[in-house]
């Protein structure tokens, strides 16, 4: 009996779907704008970033154009691009956005949260107490992302949430600076006046005016602590600006003498 014909592979080969990839490292990419561990004025290496994700640099490419599409990132000369600092008056601004919308998920979310997600809220709101009190501000931002977006995810309204998470990746890089505010000193997570516990106790009694009122006193009172320092860096390159500007002025007048 002849023996059969090999079978040609190409014959039962597909082609690879790289979308859940490329879905998985924008995922990461993004969440890390989000937990604020990028800061402002940061230069993006592709490079870097492919080799902590295990990744060619193509995923990588791809999500830093769609955050560069969505604001979170600015090019520069070349191909750079960079995280960008926002003014006092953006960032401003940004709160008052952020006070409406996520007060909103967060009354949207003392309708519609279930007991089990409340639980975990508290877990979460444990977890960053512990980490809080070793001053461990990468664990300390990344538990304060999943604390909000755990209350907004709560509220059950999809493009609310979507909107939210937009607005994230310009505000993430900014909290690094009231986190460290906080972890040296400022509000602890074990009180229960702690913006946290006051949306933990606003859920658990699905008093939805209250959970608003608690996430726009937790924006605002970290939006304090982030325009003081971005006006006082404002005031600080304003300063040096004039001071260059005069040492420039005395070179000039300095030169016109001697001719």
């Amino acid at each position: 009996m002849a023996p059969a014909s090999p079978g040609r592979i190409e014959d039962v080969l597909a082609p690879v779907d790289h979308s859940t990839m490329h879905e998985r490292v924008y995922s990461q990419i993004r969440d890390a704008f989000t937990s604020g561990l990028v800061v402002p004025g940061q230069r993006i290496v592709i490079r870097k970033f492919a080799l902590s994700l295990g990744t060619s640099m193509m995923p990588v490419r791809d999500a830093l154009r769609r955050l560069e599409a969505e604001n979170a990132l600015v090019a520069l000369t070349g191909r750079n691009l960079t995280v960008p600092t926002m003014t006092s008056r953006d960032y401003e601004e940004l709160c008052r956005i952020r006070v409406s919308l996520e007060g909103l998920a967060a009354g949207e979310a003392a309708k519609n949260i279930t007991e089990g997600e409340i639980e975990e809220l508290s877990a979460v709101t444990d977890a960053m107490q512990v980490v809080s009190e070793s001053q461990d501000i990468e664990a300390t931002m990344r538990l304060n992302r999943e604390f909000h977006f755990c209350v907004y995810a709560g509220a059950r309204r999809p493009l609310l949430l979507r909107m939210i998470e937009s607005l994230w990746l310009r505000v993430g890089p900014q909290l690094a600076y009231a986190i460290r505010h906080d972890i040296h000193g400022g509000d602890v997570v074990d009180s229960p006046y702690h913006p946290h516990r006051q949306v933990l106790a606003a859920l658990r009694d699905r008093d939805a005016g209250s959970a608003s009122l608690a996430i726009a006193y937790d924006i605002n009172r970290a939006g304090r602590i982030i325009i003081e320092h971005l006006r006082t860096a404002e005031a600080g390159a304003s300063a040096g600006k004039a001071a260059r500007f005069a040492k420039g002025q005395i070179k000039r007048r300095n030169r016109s003498g001697c001719n």
